[in-house]
């Protein structure tokens, strides 16, 4: 998601100030023998033409948020990080994680658990597996039991929260909808038989992307 933004950013960069500064010299006109004069329809024209790429770019990158099973893990996730560090509390967790979620979502063992933590830490970091589809967890039994929709919906991820004195694997089970995209259906700590079936997806601890929040 942070990676994501930066990039919306960059591409906003490049399209919108290459744009004013290669018009600016036409924002106002001087004639012979005349004091400047500022072009108010073409200044007009440039800003509306900035807000459509703005809009259009935030529109873009919210898509792809939705889109990205990555990225909306990682959404999910940053919220439940933010509230270890103390950025929110619960009742804020609560709010902001529920349009995240699939009607009927199974996560109240993880939401009462995390509404009894009582220590909370300064920065937290995270790793986020790679999807396991299907045919990777329809046969393990240690998986819960879901309905499969098609090859890669629903989906699996694994990730793990480091707190700097303890870490913590849970698992999440993600669905697709055309129209709204990824949301969590399910929440728990993962289980030891579940670690063992998606190992294979999880990435090194010593090499893998880590996601960092800091009170």
């Amino acid at each position: 998601m942070q990676t994501a933004k930066f990039v919306y950013l960059i591409m906003w960069a490049l399209i919108v100030l290459p744009l004013f500064g290669f018009n600016v010299k036409r924002l106002s006109e001087r004639k012979f023998g005349e004091k400047r004069k500022i072009k108010w329809p073409f200044i007009a024209f440039m800003t509306v033409l900035m807000v459509f790429v703005t809009v259009f770019l935030i529109s873009a990158y919210k898509v792809t948020l939705d889109t990205r099973y990555e990225l909306a893990a990682e959404r999910y996730i940053d919220l439940h990080a933010e509230y270890i560090t103390g950025q929110i509390e619960y009742d804020e967790y609560i709010s902001q994680s529920t349009p995240l979620l699939e009607d009927g979502a199974d996560t109240a063992g993880f939401t009462d658990a995390l509404a009894s933590l009582d220590k909370r830490e300064d920065t937290v970091r995270f790793q986020i597996s790679s999807w396991i589809t299907p045919k990777y967890y329809e046969d393990e039994e240690s998986f819960p039991k879901t309905e499969v929709i098609d090859a890669n919906n629903p989906v699996f991820v694994i990730y793990l929260i480091d707190d700097g004195s303890a870490q913590t694997y849970y698992l999440i089970e993600m669905v697709w909808h055309d129209d709204g995209g990824w949301k969590i259906a399910y929440q728990a700590q993962a289980a030891k038989e579940q670690l063992e079936a998606g190992k294979s997806a999880l990435p090194s601890q010593i090499n893998g992307k880590w996601f960092s929040v800091s009170a």
